[in-house]
């Protein structure tokens, strides 16, 4: 039980990011808050969850909860931040929470094959 609360100690900060970025975005004019939500939503965010899944997927055993974490700080920092409680940010929670799980699976993946040959 130990091993788990140092990987948490690393991975926590790291996704947080991911809680206090729509914060950024409130603090925007509303013109630049659009452009700047937009940017986020489409461009950063799922960056930074493919990043996030493929540092997990060197290794699962260990990291596996990170693109959970991940999506979920996400859904809270859009709820606290932007949008307060609207089910259209659940679709951008769940396509980062798979592209975070997709690119940690293959990840793994290929690390697995690579060390069979």
């Amino acid at each position: 039980m130990k091993r788990i609360y140092k990987h948490l100690f690393f991975v926590l900060p790291i996704a947080g990011v991911m809680l206090l970025v729509p914060g950024a975005v409130s603090f925007l004019p509303s013109d630049a808050g659009l452009g700047a939500a937009v940017l986020l939503f489409l461009i950063v965010d799922p960056l930074f969850a493919l990043g996030i899944g493929v540092a997990a997927g060197w290794d699962v055993k260990r990291f596996w909860y990170a693109p959970l974490l991940t999506a979920l700080l996400y859904w809270l920092g859009a709820v606290v931040f932007i949008a307060g409680w609207n089910s259209s940010i659940l679709f951008y929670v769940v396509v980062y929470l798979f592209v975070g799980a997709g690119a940690m699976g293959i990840t793994h993946f290929v690390r697995y094959v690579r060390g069979k040959l």
